[in-house]
């Protein structure tokens, strides 16, 4: 979407106001979610409860038959901590994490849930400021993680436990089919905090449960395969960008978390529309980093272990791939301590400032958020990252219908970069561009 309705951090309003925002939902199907994003208190808005769903399909997935209706169920897990009098409790001063006592699923504590005798598509979103989930059923059965961040996986992969950090989401299709009425299914987790951290520490175990009803549900079998999303190649990235995430002395606090050693402020990236870059995370902390990046969806490449020699990275080991049910599109990566974690992306469709943060809010809130500038090349309005003949028509059909301003095509119309369509400048501009490769 457009930068004017990404939610700027910047771009807060008042109480009693309100902004409208436009979501072309130009992209595949997947399991989306929103949250307040106000620079330095988007934890504390996020605790309050600003925070839902966004799902988008379309008829390709409806054509699978995969379980939908009262069968498709989205699953919101948070935890909280309350007062006596049932408020939240939390912090009144920043805190490095924060690890609530009690599991929320939808808003509600350690819910449960009637369930038919069939499959069920839960949307698994990890709503928590701080805490990872690593979740299974409690009598040990497997199930199917059927899709995650960005739309659905290529095939339907058994698992017997799922780990999801902030952010992330994972599409999971659970089976009840061959237990008896009245069976009772207890959706567990044991995932330290904070992640990865020591086996048991900081554990709430319980996050809601099922029970099985008699009547009969989707019984259908899932389908063999789902959805292959196109691979990035890597000899297509333009470049690869180094991002150390490490905790460093701050004035006021004594220390905060960082993103190359950088503040908000402190704009270094510029990628060009139409070009595929490589975004290398060095987790230089001995905890887990869920990166998460706006505009675009990307696709991890590998993870390998390093070591410091003084202030000098120097990997280690193998290079490892991606865990078979992050081989699909994402925006949000675990990268874990002491690793070097590489997500490949290609930048498209939108121009102006987009963020890229940490999704542990508290760290987002407190230095671990920086912004990139997605840039246009002038004159090429298709984003192939070439000038030619194929950039005629949608350059004149932008400049005749005055075009959307933040999109790849009005800034690449634009010759002249003054925010403004003219037929004499830019077209003047357009056709040197073209016949003389006098690009700006």
């Amino acid at each position: 979407m457009a930068a004017a309705d990404d939610g700027y951090p910047e771009d807060a309003f008042p109480p009693g106001g309100e902004l409208t925002y436009l979501y072309p939902n130009d992209q595949l199907p997947a399991t989306l979610w929103y949250h307040d994003h106000a620079l330095g208190i988007t934890r504390l808005n996020v605790i309050m409860g600003l925070a839902g769903f966004y799902l988008i399909g379309d008829d390709t997935e409806t054509a699978l038959g995969l379980p939908a209706g009262a069968n498709d169920i989205g699953l919101a897990i948070q935890d909280r901590t309350f007062n006596a009098d049932g408020s939240f409790s939390y912090p009144a001063m920043w805190m490095e994490h924060f690890f609530g006592n009690t599991i929320l699923v939808n808003g509600r504590v350690w819910p449960y849930l009637n369930v038919n005798r069939g499959k069920y598509r839960f949307r698994m979103l990890n709503g928590s400021t701080s805490r990872t989930y690593t979740l299974s059923l409690s009598n040990g059965a497997a199930f199917h993680q059927i899709g995650s961040d960005g739309g659905l996986l290529a095939a339907p992969l058994a698992m017997t436990q799922l780990t999801i950090a902030p952010a992330e989401r994972a599409d999971v299709v659970i089976d009840f089919e061959s237990y008896a009425p009245g069976t009772q299914i207890v959706l567990t987790n044991s995932a330290p905090a904070p992640f990865p951290g020591s086996p048991g520490a900081g554990v709430v175990p319980n996050v809601m449960k099922f029970i099985v009803g008699a009547s009969t549900g989707h019984i259908a079998p899932l389908p063999p395969t789902l959805r292959s999303p196109v691979a990035l190649q890597e000899s297509e990235s333009v470049l690869e960008r180094p991002f150390e995430l490490r905790k460093l002395p701050e004035a006021c606090s004594g220390t905060a978390w960082f993103i190359n050693g950088m503040h908000w402020d402190d704009i270094t990236e510029f990628p060009v529309l139409g070009t595929t870059e490589v975004w290398s995370f060095i987790n230089r902390s001995g905890m887990m980093h869920p990166m998460h990046m706006h505009l675009v969806m990307f696709q991890i490449l590998d993870r390998q272990a390093f070591v410091m020699q003084g202030e000098t990275v120097v990997p280690t080991g193998p290079i490892l791939p991606p865990d078979p049910n992050e081989a699909g599109w994402k925006d949000t990566v675990r990268c874990n301590p002491f690793e070097i974690t590489r997500v490949i992306a290609r930048f498209t469709d939108f121009t102006g400032l987009f963020a890229y943060h940490c999704h542990i809010l508290e760290h987002e809130d407190h230095e671990m958020m920086r912004q990139f500038r997605a840039v246009c090349r002038k004159g090429d309005t298709n984003q192939d990252t070439r000038v030619d003949a194929a950039d005629i028509p949608l350059f004149v059909d932008t400049l005749l219908t005055s075009g959307s301003p933040g999109t790849a095509a009005f800034c690449a119309t634009d010759m002249d970069d003054d925010a403004i369509l003219e037929s004499d400048q830019d077209v003047a501009a357009f056709v040197d561009c073209l016949v003389n490769a006098a690009c700006p």
